[in-house]
């Protein structure tokens, strides 16, 4: 699942430093390999993924962050489907390291290679990383468990991921870009292995849409 949430994140999240947070703690030592193991464990019983989330862009020349909500749904190892639904209806499906961007009503979409994409510009995985590469900071707070790494980046954008501490699911996923404006992405009501609509594993652009190649 090398490319699942990447480009998600090109369009997402928040890193906020553990200093910000007030009653957090530092998980190091036997309790973070405990936490990476149980992390590993529940990530092998993994197929399908699916729910709703909110996205929120705080964007410094605007007074008030975009809001966007929608429903995601994630099959692994490679599949990714963000259906959009307010304010615009608009979705992206990743399928391995090809990503589909249309907007409803639209009479073209845009198609991108992620291999082609320049080095560095997708951040890890988040349904499926490895918990035994993670070398970075574990800070455990109200939301949940906060994993930063300042030495993973999505280009030049900083990126947190928060674990629920129950199910150990991603919960918030944090962007900040070099100039300050952030992304935030909550998943609420996530369900595991249950049946994707195959109107979304099979998704097929309306009859008469153009495609256009970015970055070739």
């Amino acid at each position: 699942m090398k490319y699942v949430l990447n480009v998600l994140f090109i369009c997402s999240l928040i890193f906020v430093s553990s200093s910000g947070f007030a009653g957090t703690r530092q998980v190091t030592g036997i309790e973070a390999e405990t936490l990476l193991e149980r992390i590993k464990v529940n990530q092998a019983s993994l197929k399908t993924i699916s729910g709703s989330f909110v996205e929120e862009r705080y964007i410094a020349t605007l007074p008030v962050p975009l809001v966007f909500t929608g429903k995601v749904y994630a099959q692994l190892p490679d599949f990714l489907f963000l259906a959009y639904e307010e304010p615009i209806h608009h979705i992206m499906k990743v399928t391995g390291d090809k990503v589909l961007f249309y907007v409803n009503g639209a009479l073209t979409a845009d198609y991108v290679n992620l291999q082609k994409a320049e080095e560095g510009a997708s951040p890890p995985d988040l349904f499926n990383w490895n918990p035994a590469d993670f070398k970075g900071e574990i800070v455990e707070t109200g939301q949940g468990y906060m994993f930063h790494n300042s030495d993973v980046k999505a280009g030049n954008r900083q990126i947190s991921i928060t674990l629920d501490k129950k199910t150990l699911m991603v919960h918030a996923l944090v962007l900040q870009e070099p100039s300050g404006d952030i992304t935030k992405i909550i998943m609420k009501d996530l369900q595991v292995n249950g049946v994707i609509p195959d109107a979304v594993l099979h998704y097929e652009l309306p009859s008469g849409v153009m495609i256009h190649h970015m970055g070739k």
